[in-house]
């Protein structure tokens, strides 16, 4: 053999070995960042079904406050009931009527509504969940309505 050979070997070699070691550090980086991506996505679409509960609520509260308006200010909990996203809002329970301002111009209703992981049936979140934070999230959103 050459001389000119065994050098080309010997770049190919290195090569190789530079790929395997800088792919040890990329192939982990890329999948931790697929992982928070995920959860971001995930956490962006509770908070949208969250917006989205509320403002169904502050909807049906208004209705029935125009229909019944005694009946509405004593259990608000009955106009929640019906609401209901599985996985996210499954409970009354999580509703919460933060403003009620019949006497405003115009008046409004804000009602606001809480996301606890495994809390009244809600999903596990963030799933899988590899850096224990569960038991610490919590997300709410809220929606003022005017009651025409």
């Amino acid at each position: 053999m050459s001389k000119r050979t065994l050098k080309s070997y010997r770049k190919g070699g290195q090569a190789s070995t530079e790929l395997a070691a800088s792919l040890m550090f990329i192939i982990p980086l890329m999948l931790v960042a697929v992982y928070v991506v995920t959860q971001c996505v995930q956490a962006y679409t509770i908070f949208c079904t969250l917006k989205q509960a509320s403002a169904q609520a502050a909807r049906r509260f208004a209705v029935a406050y125009i229909h019944n308006p005694d009946l509405v200010r004593k259990n608000y909990g009955q106009v929640c009931y019906s609401v209901d996203y599985p996985g996210v809002v499954n409970s009354y329970k999580q509703f919460e009527l933060v403003e009620f301002s019949p006497e405003a111009i115009p008046p409004t209703v804000t009602m606001r509504v809480h996301f606890t992981p495994e809390v009244f049936g809600c999903r596990r979140f963030p799933e899988p969940d590899f850096f224990g934070i569960s038991k610490h999230f919590k997300m709410s959103a809220q929606t003022t309505e005017k009651i025409d």
